[in-house]
């Protein structure tokens, strides 16, 4: 820490500060305090510091847009997630086997239930032994 207290006294031992001193509060409001030499010679940076306190504000900004808009997709994707759901439960519900042979008797299809089970066909065991 004593390489700032060097700094600021060189700083100190470079600078006039009289006249920021015997300006009085008057002068702050009406501006002229500003024109003193510390100010004019300070002016590239208080412009720079000026503009970094601009982007600061503005990124905190726009930080706060984006988490905004993190929260309401995370949002629109809870919803739409229980939707999914509760589509493909009424979907599970509705292509179950005794729900579609009553809606074909109400419907009066006439279908009957299979009692046997299909028969599958292999057809790995032909292409293996081919027929000479």
């Amino acid at each position: 820490m004593n390489w700032i207290k060097n700094i600021l006294e060189t700083i100190k031992g470079n600078e006039d500060f009289t006249e920021i001193k015997s300006s009085s509060f008057r002068d702050f409001l009406n501006g002229t305090f500003f024109t003193n030499k510390f100010f004019k010679r300070q002016i590239i940076l208080i412009i720079m510091i000026f503009l970094l306190i601009i982007f600061y504000v503005d990124n905190r900004y726009y930080c706060e847009k984006q988490l905004y808009t993190i929260i309401e997709l995370e949002k629109k994707i809870k919803d739409v997630k229980y939707e999914s759901l509760t589509i493909s439960a009424q979907l599970m519900k509705i292509t179950r086997q005794s729900n579609i042979v009553k809606m074909v008797n109400e419907r009066g299809i006439n279908l009957t239930i299979i009692k046997t089970p299909p028969i599958v066909i292999d057809t790995t065991a032909n292409s293996e032994n081919p027929v000479n």
